[in-house]
C-alpha cells in the first residue's frame, strides 16, 4: 500500500471510530457492507451485538466471510429490497453506499431506502449516514499542466454518465462547476476497468440542505451532523498535473438520525 493509501485508510478508520459512538445496541445492520471494512470495526467494538451486513456482491461478501467475524451475519441481498420485518433493528448504517444508489437508480430510490430504514428500525432507533457531501454550486477554474491531463479531462466529460459536465475552455484549462471539478479530480488516477466503473458513479449528489430535507421527509429527527474533510495530503499528487484555482472542498457528511416514535 502506498503512503497516500495508508493515510487514507487511517483517516477512514478515525472517522468510523467517531461514528461508532452513536451506535445503539443491540441489533445492528449495515446496508451495502461491501468487503466488511465497517463490519470489522463494529464487530470489534460491539461483540455482544447481532450485526447484519447486506450487499449484492457475492465476491465482496466472501471477503467478509474470510474475516471470520463471529457476531456478523453477511447476506447477499440488494439493499433496495426490504426483507426484514418492521422494528427489527436498533441501529442502521449507510456508509458510502447511498451515492452508488443515487448514481444508478436516482434520488427517488435513495428516499425509498431511507423509508425502508425507518421501517426496519425500532422506535427511537438510530440511522447513521456517512457519505459524500455535494459542495454549493459555484463556478471555478481548473488549469492543466500538460496535454495528457487536458485529454483526460475531455475523456471524463465525454464518458461521465451521472450528469452532463458543462464547461468553458480557458487559455490553460476549463471553467466549470465546483462539484464537477472535484468529481474529475477524485477520478483522475483511475484506469481501465476501474475508470469505466467510476464513470457510472457520482460522488456528489446531495448538498447539506438536501440531506436534511430528505431525512425529515422520511420520518427522522436530526440528532447529530458533522462534516468530514479530506486531509491536504490527498491533493498533493494531483497538483503535479492540475492547477486548482479554488480551495479544495472534498468532504463527507456524517448524519446521526433518530426514528420518530410511531
Amino acid at each position: 500500500m502506498t503512503k497516500d493509501g495508508e493515510a487514507e485508510l487511517q483517516e477512514r478508520k478515525a472517522w468510523l471510530n467517531n461514528l461508532t459512538r452513536h451506535v445503539k445496541l443491540d441489533k445492528i445492520i449495515e446496508f451495502g457492507c461491501g468487503s466488511g471494512f465497517v463490519l470489522e470495526i463494529l464487530s470489534r467494538k460491539f461483540g455482544q451485538s447481532i450485526i447484519v451486513g447486506i450487499d449484492k456482491s457475492r465476491e465482496r461478501l466472501e471477503k467478509v466471510v474470510e474475516k471470520k467475524l463471529k457476531n456478523v451475519i453477511p447476506l447477499q441481498v440488494d439493499i433496495a429490497k426490504n426483507i426484514f420485518p418492521q422494528k427489527t433493528f436498533d441501529t442502521a448504517l449507510f456508509v458510502e453506499s447511498l451515492h452508488e444508489v443515487f448514481s444508478y437508480q436516482g434520488k427517488r430510490k435513495v428516499e425509498d431506502l431511507l423509508l425502508m430504514a425507518y421501517q426496519v428500525l425500532k422506535d427511537k432507533g438510530i440511522l447513521i449516514i456517512q457519505d459524500f457531501l455535494k459542495p454549493a454550486s459555484k463556478l471555478v477554474e481548473m488549469g492543466f499542466k500538460n496535454e495528457k491531463t487536458r485529454r483526460k479531462f475531455q475523456r471524463f466529460a465525454r464518458d461521465f454518465q451521472s450528469r452532463k459536465i458543462r464547461f468553458r475552455k480557458t487559455e490553460d484549462g476549463v471553467k466549470l462547476d465546483l462539484a464537477d471539478a472535484i468529481e474529475f479530480i477524485s477520478k483522475y488516477s483511475f484506469k481501465g476497468k476501474e475508470w469505466k466503473e467510476e464513470m457510472g458513479e457520482t460522488h456528489f449528489f446531495f448538498t447539506l440542505e438536501e440531506y436534511k430535507k430528505v431525512a425529515k421527509k422520511n420520518g427522522f429527527i436530526i440528532k447529530g451532523l458533522k462534516k468530514l474533510s479530506r486531509g491536504e495530503k490527498w491533493w498533493v499528487e494531483i497538483r503535479k498535473d492540475v492547477d486548482f484555482k479554488f480551495e479544495p472542498e472534498y468532504a463527507r457528511i456524517q448524519l446521526v438520525l433518530i426514528k420518530r416514535e410511531t
